[in-house]
């Protein structure tokens, strides 16, 4: 049974990561990170909100959406609808 909630090693071992570059993530607040929780000290997870957080990601929900003004169509595309 897997825990409930995981730490820095159970979630670098969930990530495929180092512990390290999981440590140097949270201190970056890296946009691959799920969002964790602090218990005193240590950053902790939930084990279901880094599946979907993972999900999301895997979908391309985790991106911002993009700045800047609406294109318009090039005027040969206009003329011909």
């Amino acid at each position: 049974m897997e825990p409930e909630i995981l730490h820095v090693p159970e979630l670098a071992k969930m990530l495929n990561r180092t512990e390290s570059s999981i440590r140097s993530a949270i201190r970056d607040k890296a946009s691959w990170l799920p969002p964790s929780f602090k218990q005193g000290v240590k950053h902790c997870w939930r084990t279901e909100s880094v599946r979907q957080f993972l999900r999301q990601y895997e979908q391309g929900d985790h991106r911002p959406a993009k700045m800047g003004r609406k294109r318009r169509e090039p005027p040969m595309l206009r003329a011909a609808s």
